[in-house]
């Protein structure tokens, strides 16, 4: 019996499955020689369809208000797809919001993937664009009604059949078994499941029998991260104690490595798995905070931390903090009695020892003294100021999406993922696609470390005020 595949795509009123919903879907069922079965219908994503996923797709909110629900097809999508390989033009796309609406359901949708992204890449590398528009115009490959769902099926289709006449698919499981061969499996995990890792950047998860979260890791090579758990199983107690337990591997494609350590440390925050410690803490304990005094000169102290509060900068403890502090201080010479290390009247030991330019005596003027404890802010956390509110816009899931991060005024706000072809649009529209997340412990050191290793990454924005304030 040959292998089926079934070519799917979906429509959808944006680009994050854990928060919208597909608006339309198509289906066909491919046996290599031809389509012997096809299935298309909008749905009603019972949901709000944005106006500017109208304007792609020219699917509106009066064209779904009759369509079914997911559940009402959903019976379907699952007879359809069985015991087929799940194809379409980026299909981690299509694949997760798929997944997500049976998760609404209840029901684990599992099915084998491929990518005529990745695939394309590999037998027509070096093309100037893999959007599916563009490498359809570039292989000469008819296509029309872009941007709805049966259209783009039939041009996957057919970019599909290109690419198994240009070459047959790598059988790489003969590989596969070698690699997991060496591995030493957990005895309740079942070995397809490994074999379906993606070699991927994000977040995987380790499940007990009953679903429950024992470990959450991030990786840039979900698979072969995995596997090294496993190689190693055996040289620690507490590794062998976790291997034990694991029935089942889940994980989150982010592409994005800043995206998977930001994720990953939400989700050990969240659910404290057992077999985690680093990043358990969920919340500071004090903050370093700013104000301006009366004589004009701004000062630095250290306070328990408030959930209104806007602190510079998040710590465990009070010796944490006034650390940060003083190695700030020293750093850019600002007066130890502006920072809390000295207190009383008259000048500090520092000005004695011309360590300090005098603002504790206002020898200093205010403006230069407070241009460096600017400085000094800017250093403890990532930015502070409304001319630095940025973004951070970096690879997304697959190639034709970014994923982008969101700090305004020195504070993390959350992130998400846009097509690529959206991100054209007012910044301030997209600010608004970004579901608020809010800053906890490790976020701050997770940012900074990334944005120093990837300073091109940073795009600054102009003030958008706060709606509310």
């Amino acid at each position: 019996m040959s292998q089926a595949f079934t070519i799917i795509d979906v429509e959808t009123t944006g680009g994050d499955p854990r928060k919208d919903r597909i608006t339309e879907i198509a289906i066909y069922r491919y046996d290599g020689n031809e389509v012997i079965e096809s299935f298309v219908s909008l749905i009603n994503p019972e949901m709000p369809i944005p106006d500017f996923i109208t304007r792609i797709t020219g699917i509106d909110n009066d064209m779904v208000r009759e369509a079914p629900r997911f559940y009402e097809i959903a019976r379907k999508v699952v007879e359809i797809t069985e015991d087929s390989i799940f194809v379409a033009h980026n299909a981690r796309f299509d694949y997760s919001f798929i997944q997500k609406e049976f998760r609404r359901l209840g029901y684990r949708f599992s099915r084998k993937q491929l990518c005529t992204i990745k695939y394309s890449q590999k037998v027509f590398p070096g093309m100037r664009s893999y959007s599916l528009s563009k490498l359809c115009k570039s292989l000469e490959i008819k296509g029309e009604g872009w941007h709805r769902a049966e259209a783009d099926v039939r041009a996957t289709l057919d970019l599909f059949k290109k690419l198994q006449a240009e070459e047959q698919l790598n059988n790489e499981e003969d590989l596969l078994k070698i690699e997991i061969a060496y591995s030493k499996l957990p005895p309740n995990l079942p070995r397809q499941i490994v074999a379906d890792l993606p070699e991927e950047t994000g977040v995987y998860y380790f499940r007990d029998k009953n679903d429950s979260i024992l470990y959450v890791g991030k990786s840039n090579n979900i698979r072969k991260r995995i596997l090294s758990h496993f190689q190693g199983a055996y040289k620690a107690r507490k590794t062998i104690r976790m291997i034990e337990q694991i029935y089942h591997i889940s994980y989150e494609v982010t592409g994005s490595e800043l995206v998977a350590l930001l994720l990953e440390n939400e989700e050990i925050k969240k659910y404290l798995p057992p077999f985690n410690r680093a990043q358990r803490r969920r919340k500071y304990k004090f903050g370093i905070y700013y104000q301006e005094e009366a004589s004009g000169y701004i000062s630095l102290y250290v306070d328990r931390f408030q959930e209104d509060s806007d602190p510079i900068a998040g710590h465990a403890g009070r010796r944490a903090a006034e650390a940060a502090l003083e190695r700030k201080g020293r750093e850019f010479e600002l007066c130890p009695k502006l920072y809390g290390a000295e207190k009383g009247p008259g000048r500090c030991f520092h000005h004695q020892l011309h360590l300090c330019k005098g603002a504790c005596v206002e020898a200093e003027p205010a403006e230069a003294y407070n241009a460096r404890v600017w400085k000094a802010i800017e250093s403890l956390g990532y930015s502070r100021g409304n001319e630095q509110d940025f973004l951070i816009v970096g690879q997304g899931r697959h190639p034709l999406e970014n994923s982008v991060v969101w700090v305004k005024s020195g504070t993390y706000q959350g992130y998400t993922f846009i097509e690529t072809e959206y991100m054209d649009q007012p910044m301030e529209s997209i600010i608004d696609m970004i579901p608020f997340k809010g800053e906890v412990p490790d976020v701050q050191r997770i940012i900074k470390g990334y944005i120093k290793r990837n300073p091109k990454e940073v795009v600054h924005i102009p003030y958008i005020p706060d709606p509310l304030s």
